[in-house]
């Protein structure tokens, strides 16, 4: 009777350590079917939503510019025109202050008047100036040469810039021929700056309707 109830408590002990088995193994459950598989049946779950490891992998490998792009709402057309109206008049303001200032320094003159060698001077200036803004602007949003880059900023800023310097050159004439019967203001006077900044109004109030064009063609991009 010993004998039989030892072996009575091996087989227990070998079943109680069949259904641990059971239990711990991933691969199986009581009923012998996958986990996995078994989530998929819970009842409630949307089939449609995907898993939450998933999503978050998906969130992760977006494209930053992207993610980017919905925080950034879309700028209106007039305020993009306006920017890069501004844009190409930050090379001709830079341009009129040293070109102004180097030419109290050291005076040129070209076919004898110092004020078209003045102008002379600043338009060249900001030529370069303005093309070298509209050049980076160009190499740090698109991947091109230098001299596609060089060319397209050329493009871009070459009739824009002319347009804002002609506004000014207009505004000056009518102060010193007009107001001032062709006398030259003094270039360290409050006046002659109060009147280079109503020249740059009349620079942008010019170049505006370029810009407009040049956009509208697609020889420029609007920032």
């Amino acid at each position: 009777m010993g004998k039989a109830e030892g072996m009575t408590g091996m087989a227990g002990m070998a079943g109680m350590a069949g259904m641990a088995g059971r239990m711990t193994d991933p691969a199986k459950m009581a009923d012998g079917s996958n986990p996995a598989a078994k989530t998929k049946s819970v009842p409630g779950r949307d089939r449609s939503m995907p898993d939450a490891g998933l999503a978050g992998h998906a969130s992760a490998s977006r494209p930053a510019n992207e993610t980017m792009g919905m925080a950034m709402p879309h700028r209106p057309r007039w305020q993009s025109v306006v920017l890069s109206t501004l844009h190409c008049g930050a090379g001709c303001t830079l341009a009129d202050l040293i070109g102004e200032w180097a030419l109290f320094l050291f005076p040129v003159a070209v076919a004898g008047s110092r004020l078209a060698g003045s102008w002379t001077i600043d338009y060249v200036l900001a030529l370069i100036l303005g093309v070298w803004f509209q050049y980076a602007a160009i190499r740090s949003m698109r991947r091109i040469s230098r001299r596609k880059a060089l060319l397209d900023a050329l493009k871009a800023d070459f009739l824009s810039l002319t347009a804002w310097q002609v506004g000014m050159y207009a505004w000056m004439a009518f102060v010193l021929f007009v107001l001032r019967d062709g006398a030259m203001l003094p270039r360290t006077s409050w006046s002659f700056w109060f009147m280079m900044q109503l020249a740059m109004y009349c620079g942008f109030l010019f170049s505006l309707p370029m810009n407009v064009l040049l956009i509208d063609k697609h020889i420029k991009h609007a920032m």
